[in-house]
């Protein structure tokens, strides 16, 4: 096949179908539905300033920009950068996520916030957005089947740069997987789609972005074994003892480390910025 004749959209989803099916999950909202998992996850963010530096200090902000946030999660990014824009929408679904970055909105005074609850996919720009937006930005919240469509639609709703952040090659976390799901459910692990997929998508629509990719280390901290085998346990959808025992027995000797009276899991995951102005897919 002539490298020109391959449709990659379809090639993401292909990844994108074969990665949530083996995972068991409904999509990446479904996991973050209780309050308690998304507020640990901003904590999470908070101890690892390095990534919010790479994406916040590298965007064009001014005092008077507008900004989409698309897959905001709890607030991560959208309220550090509605203290130095004029205006900030974020698009989030999961409910538990929605209700953290409300709190954290209104911890940090912000009142130039708006939430939408909902799919990227599901967004009526007409009725549920302010646009346009002098930046969209999408940080590693590209969990959509139709990449093409959600990057066609991101492009609709901005006037100025579309951002997008993903990953190369095999994430930390991903490593993992590899090497316990054979164990714990007698297959492969399905990786993803990555960004050597995104970046031919993108450049069959005839958008041709500037391109960085960074090395960034990344660490989570645990008070005990028993609470990372709480927080692993529906990621590798562990449903018996059996599972439960191998997974712990993995993270003891192999993916946790003793820093005094805590657990630390830290890894290096190669991350990729993607950038253009927007008259660049139109």
């Amino acid at each position: 096949m002539n490298y020109r004749d391959i449709d990659w959209n379809s090639v993401w989803r292909d990844l994108y179908e074969k990665n949530t099916e083996s995972r068991g999950s409904g999509g990446c909202a479904s996991v973050w539905t209780l309050r308690e998992k998304a507020h640990a996850f901003l904590t999470q963010s908070r101890e690892n300033p390095e990534r919010l530096h790479h994406v916040i200090e590298n965007l064009p902000l001014k005092a008077d920009s507008s900004v989409l946030d698309i897959g905001s999660g709890p607030g991560t990014l959208a309220v550090p950068i509605a203290r130095r824009a004029a205006r900030v929408t974020a698009v989030e679904p999961a409910a538990g996520m929605v209700e953290v970055m409300e709190e954290y909105a209104a911890e940090e005074g912000v009142s130039n916030l708006s939430i939408v609850q909902k799919r990227w996919e599901e967004i009526d720009p007409a009725a549920d957005l302010d646009s346009p937006y002098d930046i969209v930005l999408a940080s590693y919240s590209l969990g959509m089947p139709d990449i093409r469509a959600a990057i066609e639609a991101m492009c609709e709703v901005s006037s100025g740069w579309v951002y997008l952040f993903w990953f190369a090659g095999t994430t930390a976390w991903e490593q993992a997987m590899v090497d316990l799901w054979p164990k714990l459910h007698g297959e492969e692990f399905q990786f993803g789609p990555k960004v050597n997929v995104l970046y031919n998508v993108l450049y069959s629509m005839g958008i041709y972005p500037n391109v960085e990719m960074v090395r960034m280390n990344h660490t989570r901290r645990f008070p005990g074994i028993d609470a990372a085998v709480n927080e692993f346990r529906e990621q590798y959808r562990i449903t018996s003892p059996a599972q439960e025992e191998l997974l712990r027995e993995y993270l003891a000797t192999r993916l946790l480390r003793k820093e005094g009276d805590d657990y630390l899991h830290s890894g290096a995951t190669t991350r990729v910025r993607l950038w253009w102005e927007v008259n660049g897919c139109r």
